[in-house]
């Protein structure tokens, strides 16, 4: 497979144990009283009475069981929940387990600390939250869902973007802007569940980036099922 410039892959990052357990609390938090409304959350306790148990179990639950937004603020994403993971935003159950929070603590060192590194005036913070030099944040997108290309805000992030992959394979595909679209070459990469990639100069400024609900790749057809990413990117230096 090959790579565009900027880009590192890492598959199989993650163990299966420590995809389950990452995956299940970010859906617990999706479903948080602070991040749903009145009809969510109705669709939710509907979906929990008619389980024989009612928890969430592995996986994903059926997706008329949650509320997926079809058209984000600036138009790139459809069919999708999201929401920022701030310090003290995990479930009270996430914070009491150590293994999650080792899981957090080596995915948030993917990222190079911010220079100079901004300072947290917290005594409470754990090391499943966020670190100050980083913004943490969840996307889950539908079996139809999607992401447009687009370039991220380059005056709201730094230079990295480091992506965890829970769920469904898909395809980010990447593309040549300016200059280089002409003559530039596309790049199709699969995004395998486990796997982390690392995007960074000339790749996140130079090329946008989608994700296709479903894209074939070597004759393989990729997509159409439920995902969710944690997205990590660090901050702009203060």
């Amino acid at each position: 497979m090959r790579l565009p410039p900027g880009l590192t892959y890492l598959p199989q990052f993650l163990s299966s144990h420590e995809q389950s357990l990452l995956l299940r609390s970010s859906l617990l938090l999706f479903q948080s009283p602070r991040h749903t409304n009145s009809h969510s959350r109705r669709l939710w306790k509907n979906y929990l009475r008619s389980l024989p148990t009612p928890v969430l179990g592995e996986g994903f639950p059926p997706e008329n069981a949650v509320e997926f937004q079809q058209g984000h603020f600036d138009g790139v994403i459809r069919g999708y929940r999201e929401l920022l993971i701030r310090e003290g935003g995990w479930g009270k159950d996430d914070y009491e387990n150590e293994e999650l929070g080792k899981v957090m603590e080596r995915l948030y060192a993917l990222l190079p600390p911010s220079t100079p590194l901004p300072t947290s005036t917290s005594t409470s913070a754990k090391p499943i939250d966020p670190p100050p030099n980083l913004i943490a944040h969840l996307l889950h997108l539908s079996s139809t869902g999607f992401i447009k290309p687009h370039v991220d805000n380059k005056e709201a992030f730094g230079t990295t973007i480091v992506g965890i992959s829970l769920g469904g394979d898909r395809v980010i595909r990447f593309q040549p802007v300016g200059e280089k679209a002409k003559e530039g070459e596309t790049f199709d990469v699969v995004l395998e569940k486990g796997s982390v990639y690392i995007q960074q100069e000339p790749l996140r400024t130079e090329y946008t980036h989608e994700i296709p609900a479903v894209a074939t790749v070597h004759g393989r057809q990729v997509g159409g099922t439920q995902r969710v990413s944690l997205m990590l990117r660090d901050r702009l230096p203060e």
